[in-house]
């Protein structure tokens, strides 16, 4: 059995450093088995699923720069191409991260949604598709989602009033585009202000108390 000299205990398994203290540890394991069985990742249970996206990943590039490169005229869409398996890989590793908080995911793709959207908009000469369409969309549908989530899961106040709470104040961001003059079609972006606004109005009226005691808590007031 090992030994850590700094938590003078005996570690057994085929522990190289010390669970505790991340000290090298001395001895050998004599037992010859693992205490802790293995637990695989999403990535070593679906990894033939992740090579056959990646091997799609590959296909998609390759193909794309050699069709391109057989008609130059055509101008080099292919560079679109990777910047669109880019963007889906960029969404799937966080969704893989944050697979076990639900909440926490949707808001990390709503952003990563609105961010890749307003450069694609930029990079493709800016036609306001981003601000007027996809960033009020996508906002209004995660209000709706983690409603519905936190509903369903029967969660405690706590577990959703941080991002119920970001998002009104995602809701309200279409607003400073209309405001801004951003948008050339304000009503998806009045829509999810509205949406933002119903949002905070049911928090107060059914979760007011507890709202009130959470943050107190969150924010140390």
């Amino acid at each position: 059995m090992k030994f850590c000299e700094k938590c003078t205990v005996e570690v057994r398994g085929d522990f190289e450093k010390c669970p505790l203290c991340q000290n090298t540890l001395t001895g050998e394991n004599q037992n010859g088995y693992e205490i802790f069985p293995f637990v695989p990742l999403v990535i070593h249970k679906h990894s033939l699923l992740f090579r056959l996206l990646q091997l799609c990943s590959a296909v998609a590039v390759i193909g794309s720069f050699t069709v391109n490169w057989l008609l130059p005229q055509s101008g080099f869409w292919s560079l679109f191409v990777v910047a669109g398996v880019a963007c889906v890989w960029l969404s799937l590793i966080f969704a893989v991260r944050k697979r076990h908080n639900l909440l926490k995911n949707l808001t990390y793709q709503a952003t990563i949604v609105s961010v890749l959207s307003v450069l694609w908009d930029i990079f493709t000469g800016w036609h306001g598709w981003s601000v007027d369409f996809v960033i009020p969309i996508t906002f209004v549908s995660v209000m709706v989602a983690t409603a519905i989530i936190a509903q369903i899961l029967k969660m405690q106040t706590e577990t959703y009033i941080i991002y119920s709470f970001l998002l009104i104040i995602y809701g309200i961001i279409p607003v400073i585009f209309v405001l801004s003059g951003l948008n050339s079609v304000i009503y998806p972006s009045i829509i999810c202000a509205a949406c933002s606004l119903i949002l905070f109005s049911a928090l107060l009226i059914f979760e007011g108390k507890n709202m009130t005691e959470e943050l107190k808590r969150r924010l140390h007031l």
